[in-house]
């Protein structure tokens, strides 16, 4: 006895679904102009340009014979067929889709090559610490694909670090001031839109640290701008989207959290603090307009003596680095408006933490702003803030960080 054969029903594969739904992997119901998956999520839908397979299959005709037209083709029907199935895929006539498509479509071809700079080179010199590294090379990228403005913001800092890699490249520079006008436009419009525990959410905190990135190794066109000023107004901003949920959410549950972490290590040793900066609270009169802001100044200097006590009890390290550069994000936003009002106290207090960017290493975007910054200050105050600037001043004129260090600690 023979059991019954039954046939396997036969599945037509399509290949003619759009380049979208191919590339995140989903089935494509081909609809056109726009398939149902990309109408619906209000995505590019790009099909691949399509060619008639009847001029494909009709072999070449002799154009100098006399007599009817011949086939000269040396393959058989069936070769010719799969010969030209065969260049149809691996060989279009015209230029191909792009393979990575965004939330804004297609990447161009410097948009590749600046994402491959970013996820090779860049990515590990912008925060401190592996794990920080690492969201930076995978997380972000995967965000920014689904998102405009962060695509258009870690493309514009590609290009910044690419042209500090090659300064006399004047296109980089100018890539750099596009990108980063997109990005600045396209977090503003999605800004009043934010839901916290989305991906967009995610995206937009990602963001408002790198805005400090992407504004930082630019010209001054002011000449009393100063770097540090932009760092505070942009930590303002991040902390309006970070209240939107928790910090300690953002950390445990967010894909993004160890960006976000603000030390390595627990202090064991309480804050110190210069006491050149307690006198200078100190003797703040009570007719002084800095009367008024005295405690958001202490705050300050309590922040300013937390790297004191890391950089003796840490040393030069990540776990100094990570604290240097968050220490903005401790900052309120009184002190704030204390110091883009150029009150002398306040920047005295500003030139000091100068002074500890100046230690770290391995941040290629912080290098030039501590002189910048620096120098600025010192010409804005006169000589009778100058006791309070001995070291800042000192501090200005070495490169050596161990130096520096000694310096600070004396």
């Amino acid at each position: 006895m023979t059991a019954n054969y039954i046939p396997k029903r036969p599945h037509k594969k399509s290949r003619e679904g759009c380049q979208t739904c191919k590339t995140r992997k989903v089935k494509c119901d081909e609809a056109q102009p726009t398939c149902t998956y990309c109408e619906k999520r209000n995505l590019n839908c790009i099909y691949p340009i399509r060619q008639d397979r009847s001029k494909l299959l009709t072999p070449p005709t002799s154009i100098n014979s006399a007599g009817p037209s011949r086939d000269v083709s040396p393959f058989e029907k069936d070769e010719a067929t799969e010969l030209a199935m065969t260049t149809k895929l691996i060989m279009p006539p015209w230029i191909p889709p792009p393979t990575l498509v965004t939330s804004s479509g297609g990447l161009t071809l410097t948009d590749m090559r600046l994402l491959h700079h970013w996820s090779t080179i860049t990515c590990s010199s912008l925060a401190i610490g592996d794990a920080a590294g690492t969201t930076l090379q995978m997380v972000v990228p995967q965000l920014a694909f689904e998102n405009d403005f962060l695509l258009n913001a870690i493309l514009g800092i590609a290009s910044l670090d690419m042209g500090r890699l090659k300064p006399d490249s004047q296109e980089n520079q100018k890539q750099s001031v596009i990108y980063r006008g997109r990005a600045f436009h396209g977090f503003r419009n999605v800004l009043p839109r934010l839901e916290p525990g989305t991906r967009t959410y995610e995206a937009a905190l990602v963001m408002s640290i790198l805005l400090v990135v992407l504004y930082s190794p630019n010209p001054i066109v002011e000449e009393d701008e100063l770097i540090i000023m932009k760092w505070l107004i942009f930590y303002r901003g991040l902390s309006v989207v970070i209240k939107m949920s928790s910090m300690p959410d953002i950390i445990k549950a967010g894909s993004v959290g160890p960006f976000f972490r603000r030390q390595i290590t627990d202090l064991k040793i309480g804050p110190v603090v210069p006491k050149i900066l307690v006198s200078m609270l100190q003797e703040i009169d009570i007719m002084d307009p800095d009367f008024l802001m005295l405690e958001y100044y202490c705050k300050v200097l309590d922040a300013l003596g937390i790297l004191y006590a890391s950089l003796k009890q840490d040393g030069l390290g990540p776990e100094l680095y990570i604290r240097v550069v968050s220490w903005c994000s401790y900052i309120g936003p009184e002190f704030t408006d204390c110091a883009t009002q150029r009150r002398p106290r306040a920047l005295i207090l500003m030139a000091h933490f100068l002074v500890f960017i100046k230690v770290v290493k391995g941040l290629w975007w912080l290098e030039s702003i501590p002189d910048r910054d620096l120098g600025k200050i010192l010409k804005m105050l006169g000589p009778r803030w100058a006791p309070y600037l001995e070291v800042p001043l000192k501090a200005s004129m070495t490169t050596d960080k161990d130096e520096i260090a000694a310096l600070l600690l004396r």
